[in-house]
């Protein structure tokens, strides 16, 4: 466990920039969401979060999907895995550490969000019925539209061609604000989404298991 800490540590800090990005996207949208929100009755708050999330997940997609593209490229690149499957490691600890790493990222992104929209709620007892169904609706698309967005990275990035067509993914991931666009919120797109980054997280490690480090 120690090592899988460490592995995780090292992502972390090995990708530093995103993750402080995602501290400071989330400080703007949280402060914003609570500042708008309380001004507004139900109905209009209703729109106010939809309105919020569709920006969100397009920019906040597009950085996970950086990430992710950022994490294997780099290690492809550098020669890292084989650098820490030299150590007391295995390739699985290591892809592990890897989605730990966005997945702690994502967290880090929403649980702020998360909070100030309860508190919103709490605050708004009379309105609670309808904006509880929409929060709840809104977080479960923003963590599987922002994991997909990663997922299609982790895939692209370890890519053996050159960088510029591993970018590619990042466009990809602009159809995923256009899924929810279309969609909504619904069980529907959890549903599509999940078999999306179950598809991309299974063929990544099968690359990255089966590839020379």
């Amino acid at each position: 466990m120690r090592t899988f800490v460490t592995l995780v540590k090292r992502e972390v800090l090995d990708h530093l920039a995103y993750f402080i990005g995602a501290i400071v996207l989330s400080a703007v949208l949280t402060s914003t969401v609570v500042s708008v929100t309380l001004a507004l009755n139900a109905k209009s708050m209703r729109i106010v979060g939809v309105g919020l999330s569709i920006p969100a997940i397009l920019i906040v997609g597009i950085g996970l999907c950086g990430l992710g593209v950022a994490q294997m490229y780099t290690d492809r690149t550098r020669k890292i895995s084989a650098f820490l499957a030299a150590l007391p490691t295995t390739r699985a600890w290591i892809f592990a550490a890897r989605v730990t790493a966005g997945l702690l990222a994502i967290v880090i992104f929403l649980v702020p969000l998360g909070i100030a929209g309860a508190v919103v709620i709490d605050l708004r007892t009379e309105q609670v019925p309808l904006l509880a169904g929409v929060l709840v609706d809104v977080m479960r698309s923003l963590f599987l539209a922002c994991l997909a967005g990663y997922a299609m990275g982790l895939y692209a990035g370890w890519n053996r061609r050159s960088l510029l067509p591993t970018l590619g993914a990042v466009p990809l991931a602009l159809l995923i604000p256009l899924l929810i666009i279309i969609k909504g919120f619904g069980l529907d797109v959890a549903v599509i989404l999940m078999a999306l980054i179950v598809a991309c997280l299974t063929a990544t490690w099968c690359r990255f298991s089966s590839s020379s480090l």
